[in-house]
């Protein structure tokens, strides 16, 4: 008898080992490549597949939060939409909620996807919440999966912009995000008394499985005003990475300076600075929108600092074929010493951590920073990046609606 006992136990480690072995990463990355480059690491799954399968293993709830939802007929969003309105038909209740100014500009296909049975869609105003607009990009399913990143719901985020995001396999993730989201959700409601919601009993960080073990992780969201009781100020996330930091700092953006939008903050500014000064290698990779903006004169200034490198990323057009807003690196995360990842949903100016509402996540996680990394370094050695000094020449390219003399714009 005691034998038999032996030998049953033995298999159910043995399952629960093979079992562990198979489960997917709680934590993983997915990424957007644009058409015809070799940006971004091809290990990592495309974001597109990646939405597909959460969309598809939703049962009962699916909330969406994002800046703005924008689709052009045959592109790369038609099975998002497709898979969404399947969820709806199979019962799932469907909430899609989007910042209200942009919504203005892109009304189509929300207004749309909002006539259907068991979605609603709502249009929350940040200005009167915070002074700013809903720039967070996330979604939930069944209150067990999430995921976040730098996409946009747009069409030209899943091709044709290079784009990191992560999904997050984890309830207690999920729970926070979800107190993200019902707080901006009853924002929406004009009619109702605006109060951040009830957040999840969570202390953090949270002990999250990963193939290589637990690895610590916290989420995060901006701005204060808005955040839910408990859930940390995303600003203070990557404050804490920067000041600890003892080797290296990679960071990657679409923009980054000191103002915006009537907000001023050098904080991070001069945390970057003080990490060079005590001798970390720091590297910030900032798309070319920046050149030409308010704030292109700081990031020359940062370069000029002592083991600070600052670099212009450039995704080259296809042709004579131009799409506004597009053909740029859109992504927005650190690696520090190449075990700390933080990723989100914010540009590092300071109306994104003050009024503006942006999520992310900061994990302890060598698997994960090393992909990561490997992400920033093909597009920090890439043939199109362009080394900024105080006095290096660059000269702006065209990225909104106007095409260049010559080239035919396409998708607006």
């Amino acid at each position: 008898m005691r034998r038999l006992l032996s030998s049953l136990l033995l298999l159910a480690a043995l399952a629960s080992a093979a079992f562990a072995a198979s489960a997917p990463p709680a934590l993983e990355l997915g990424e957007s490549r644009p058409a015809g480059t070799t940006l971004g690491n091809p290990a990592l799954p495309e974001a597109r597949a990646v939405w597909l399968e959460m969309i598809g293993s939703a049962s009962r709830t699916l909330d969406l939060e994002h800046f703005y939802l924008s689709h052009f007929p045959g592109e790369s969003l038609g099975p998002v939409l497709d898979a969404i309105g399947a969820a709806a038909a199979r019962g799932v209740r469907v909430r899609l909620l989007l910042d209200a100014r942009m919504s203005k500009t892109y009304p189509q296909p929300a207004d749309s996807l909002d006539g259907l049975p068991n979605v609603e869609v709502r249009r929350v105003d940040y200005g009167r919440l915070a002074g700013g607009v809903q720039h967070a990009k996330f979604m939930i399913v069944d209150g067990r999966d999430a995921w976040l990143g730098s996409q946009n719901l747009d069409w030209r985020a899943l091709t044709e912009i290079h784009e990191l995001g992560i999904r997050m396999r984890d309830s207690r993730l999920a729970a926070a995000a979800t107190a993200v989201f019902e707080t901006d959700w009853n924002g929406a409601d004009t009619t109702r008394t605006f109060a951040p919601a009830k957040s999840p009993a969570t202390r953090w960080p949270i002990a999250v499985k990963q193939a290589n073990g637990p690895v610590n992780a916290w989420f995060g969201a901006s701005p204060v005003k808005t955040n839910p009781a408990g859930i940390p100020w995303d600003r203070d996330l990557i404050l804490e990475r920067i000041h600890r930091a003892k080797r290296e700092i990679c960071v990657q953006l679409l923009q980054y300076g000191v103002k915006s939008h009537g907000y001023a903050d050098s904080t991070i500014h001069r945390a970057l600075i003080a990490a060079g000064e005590r001798g970390v290698h720091v590297k910030l990779l900032v798309s070319d929108w920046a050149i030409g903006g308010a704030n292109e004169p700081v990031l020359r200034e940062l370069s000029t600092h002592a083991n600070v490198e600052v670099r212009i990323s450039r995704v080259p057009f296809q042709g004579t074929k131009y799409i506004p807003f597009a053909r740029v690196e859109h992504c927005k995360y650190m690696v520090t010493d190449g075990e700390w990842l933080w990723i989100g949903t914010s540009n590092w100016e300071p109306s994104y951590f003050m009024s503006t509402r942006n999520v992310g996540l900061t994990v302890r996680d060598t698997a994960l920073g090393s992909q990561a990394r490997a992400v920033f370094e093909n597009s920090w050695t890439a043939p199109s990046a362009i080394v900024l000094t105080r006095d290096a020449r660059i000269e702006p390219r065209a990225h909104a609606e106007k095409a260049p003399e010559g080239m035919t714009s396409y998708g607006n």
